[in-house]
């Protein structure tokens, strides 16, 4: 049966090249020529071939994640996956269907194990992924180390030039002024923050849960003389309702990832940021996101981010409305963000030896196959489905709440900064 499945797959039209190797020495193989394969898929035991036929791509990439299967190619992961689409095996496509309801049960349960809703569980959920050695996320990001979409614009040459026109168009968008009151919550490493006080003499308030990047944001902080001007809050993004009408903008890139699938936690997300805004503030959320509502990627929540969820636009905008939060507009930036993965995964591959030599004991070579399968399929994610997108809202609803000045774009002029770049390290 796994025989025909890789059949079907090799022979649908997609101009990929594809062996598989089987753990009795046979093989399969989608052409006869001398091309080089897209992929070559090597099964070790007999056991992974019963695990992929039961749990499909999912039993594929985690007997791959734990040493059962090799895969080999240039980019064999986004390779397969091109296939697999070709095939009729993609989202809303033949496999899923026909269903399997082991994958579903396994997949609520990883849900329910993992959910965010328990504020100490969201916590420890976070530090699974972002308490890794910093020195990973430098390799990996850029000398901004900021983890969320690059803006490309036509004369960008860099992926640190990306990281700063994004940030930059935020800031923007925002209309930031002197004297204003920032909160933004999940900084990553302190980049935005930065920023802020630099360049537009805001004072700006940070919440984050994860102590390791705390303390790497304080020493950043006090290393380009802002600490006076950044207040940092060790606490859950929950927490900021706490601190009711105190901030006249609101600012979040890649938090909403980590608030949880249920109706609820959306709910939670957006009465607390309507909470901390006064009203006629301004907010920016910048979200990987989905149109429908759909449950996680198993192997996602197993290996890379416990309690992550990518949102549904439309279920975001209907929970700030009712909150309150006032659409602006939406725009996507996907084409964006799917560049910037693909410098990540190349950084990722290129700067492994020095990431495995900061931490061997958390880098290994399970890690390194988990982070290769996130990175290498999220950025073919961008190409079926997912978007990035900037929700920018207003609190309350008013005609002069959110100034046009003079009617041009925030993304314009964005090159007249080149050569001025400031990542802050």
């Amino acid at each position: 049966m796994l025989r025909k499945i890789f059949r079907t797959i090799g022979e649908a039209r997609h101009g990929h090249t594809l062996r598989v190797e089987f753990s009795d020495g046979s093989i399969y193989q989608n052409h006869t020529d001398a091309r080089p394969n897209d992929a070559v898929i090597t099964f070790r035991t007999a056991a992974s071939e019963w695990y992929t036929l039961v749990f499909f791509y999912q039993g594929l990439f985690e007997s791959y994640i734990e040493g059962y299967v090799d895969l080999a190619g240039d980019r064999p992961i986004a390779a397969l996956s091109a296939m697999g689409r070709a095939a009729g095996f993609a989202a809303g496509g033949l496999w899923e269907r026909l269903g399997n309801p082991l994958i579903g049960a396994r997949q609520l349960l990883q849900e329910w194990r993992q959910s965010n809703t328990d504020r100490e569980r969201a916590i420890r959920n976070a530090e699974h992924h972002y308490a890794l050695h910093p020195a990973m996320f430098e390799y990996m990001l850029g000398d901004t180390v900021g983890y969320s979409e690059g803006l490309w614009t036509s004369d960008t040459k860099t992926l640190d030039e990306a990281k700063y026109n994004a940030y930059e168009y935020v800031c923007r968008k925002l209309r930031l002024a002197p004297g204003l009151k920032v909160l933004e919550v999940g900084p990553g490493w302190g980049f935005m923050p930065i920023h802020m006080v630099k360049r537009y003499g805001v004072d700006v308030t940070v919440y984050n849960p994860v102590r390791r990047q705390n303390e790497y944001m304080r020493e950043r902080f006090a290393r380009h003389g802002v600490s006076d001007r950044i207040r940092l809050i060790e606490a859950d993004h929950r927490d900021i309702a706490k601190e009711p009408g105190s901030f006249d903008r609101f600012v979040s890139i890649g938090v909403h990832e980590h608030c949880g699938w249920s109706r609820r936690q959306y709910r939670l997300w957006a009465h607390a940021i309507a909470a901390a805004l006064k009203e006629g503030g301004i907010g920016l959320v910048s979200t990987t996101s989905f149109m429908g509502r759909y449950m996680t990627n198993f192997l996602i929540l197993k290996y890379i981010f416990p309690g992550g969820h990518l949102p549904s636009l439309p279920h975001t905008l209907i929970a700030f409305d009712r909150a309150g939060l006032m659409l602006v507009e939406v725009e996507n930036l996907w084409p964006h963000y799917r560049r910037t993965v693909e410098q990540w995964r190349s950084n990722f591959a290129r700067h492994w030896p020095r990431i495995e030599e900061a931490d061997p004991a958390a880098f290994t070579e399970r890690f390194r196959r988990a982070w290769m399968l996130y990175l290498e399929g999220t950025s073919e994610s961008f190409t079926s489905a997912l978007d990035l997108c900037h929700i920018l809202f207003t609190k309350g609803r008013g005609a002069d709440y959110y100034p046009r000045l003079d009617g041009s774009h925030p993304r314009r002029a964005l090159p007249e900064e080149s050569g001025a770049r400031e990542c802050y390290r």
